[in-house]
């Protein structure tokens, strides 16, 4: 995924950006979504996904399912549709065949449920088709990179609307002679 060009690249400088930042993709997602979220230990995945939580109308604290592998949380989209965010940490998975053990099918499969699956690189490939990857790379005490890769049309979609939304604008050509 490194040798990727994001498709959006984002730099916050504090939690609480992180929080905004995910906020602000909140009001892009729907049920069917799937976000993968990549970065070592401490690098803002949690942070990104309470902020997440938030922006869906969530109030209840949100911490990472690191020993019980998911949370399940109700919220609510922009259009005031009920939604269920499910966090899943696969952290501690050891082997792929423990993936059948905790339900990740059924939540990835719930047309009102948006997962979000730190350290997803755990997964067998092309166990999911569509889906977003968020890279978290730590560039400081508190400053972080989020890079955006979409893997599907939807995906595409969602980075589109964020682009808008963040810079004002569809992303620019980098071809000579264009504006």
């Amino acid at each position: 995924m490194s040798t990727r060009v994001p498709a959006l690249d984002l730099v916050s400088h504090s939690p609480d950006q992180t929080r905004q930042i995910a906020a602000t993709l909140a009001r892009h997602v729907r049920g069917g979504d799937v976000l993968f979220l990549q970065g070592p230990l401490g690098s803002g995945k949690t942070t990104f996904v309470q902020g997440l939580a938030r922006g869906l109308g969530i109030r209840e604290s949100v911490q990472s399912p690191t020993f019980i592998l998911v949370m399940e949380h109700r919220g609510t989209l922009p259009d005031g549709q009920p939604v269920r965010l499910y966090h899943v940490d696969l952290y501690r998975l050891e082997e792929p065949g423990e993936l059948a053990t905790f339900g990740l099918e059924d939540c990835l499969s719930d047309p009102a449920g948006i997962v979000v699956i730190e350290w997803a690189d755990r997964l067998p490939p092309n166990w999911v088709e569509e889906y977003l990857v968020i890279r978290f790379e730590p560039l400081a005490e508190s400053k972080r990179r989020l890079a955006f890769y979409p893997v599907g049309t939807r995906p595409q979609a969602i980075i589109e609307a964020l682009r808008k939304e963040v810079s004002g604008g569809a992303k620019r050509s980098t071809a000579p002679g264009t504006r």
